[in-house]
């Protein structure tokens, strides 16, 4: 074989330009593409950026990771549960990770074409009841573009532009000495009321949960809460 230093330099780089090597089993010398590398990288988490794990949907004979619970093709909008493994695709158990992501806004793309996502609060994630190395996820849709597609990979991170801090204006248009409010947040927010002329005006704040409460004043009146 010629010395590597006696080969052209080729900049204009391609998926189907292929690099030597050594196949594990049998020792076998062998040609991998940039594509196949590419793809054995996404499928083992090996290029997951930080709060990423990957997983396979429908491929077969795939090890590590998996997430089922919908048919192949199903738009990404139409998704309100999954099953995850509670171990990505590189074979690490991240459950106790996961379980951080619980009312938070999420991110599931293909790792091959992003324009294939959905984004969702994550509303629960609970241990599946027939096997415990399964996690049943519940969400609800913010804004999604294509399908799940099968024999492909996906990566699932949180979607921090969208887990920002959020408002809520309520507006109370008759006049009451209790105002029921729900605001889906998804947090015990700090409240500010004023009446309709502007002026601002205390009540006793009760948190039903973390999505309503109700404020209770010692007079009726309408005007606006401002939740944050």
């Amino acid at each position: 074989m010629a010395r590597i230093s006696s080969y052209p330099t080729d900049q204009n780089i391609v998926g189907q330009d292929k690099l030597l090597g050594t196949d594990n089993a049998g020792l076998i010398t062998k040609n991998y593409t940039l594509n196949g590398i590419s793809s054995w990288m996404n499928a083992s988490g090996s290029v997951a950026i930080a709060g990423q794990n990957n997983y396979s949907f429908d491929v077969p004979g795939a090890t590590g990771g998996t997430i089922s619970g919908v048919a192949p093709n199903t738009p990404f909008a139409n998704i309100t549960a999954l099953t995850f493994s509670k171990t990505s695709a590189a074979g690490t158990d991240v459950i106790n990770y996961l379980s951080t992501l619980v009312g938070r806004s999420v991110l599931l793309a293909r790792l091959d074409n992003l324009n294939n996502f959905g984004v969702y609060t994550l509303q629960s994630l609970v241990v599946d009841a027939g096997d415990a190395d399964l996690y049943n996820a519940s969400f609800t849709p913010i804004t999604a573009n294509g399908n799940i597609t099968a024999d492909k990979y996906y990566g699932f991170a949180v979607y921090p532009e969208l887990s920002a801090d959020k408002h809520f204006t309520f507006t109370q248009s008759t006049a009451t000495n209790t105002w029921n409010v729900t605001h889906n947040l998804g947090k015990f927010p700090s409240v500010s009321v004023v009446d309709s002329g502007g002026t601002v005006v205390y009540g006793d704040i009760d948190y039903i949960d973390n999505n309503s409460l109700t404020i209770t004043f010692s007079a009726a009146f309408g005007g606006k809460a401002y939740m944050n």
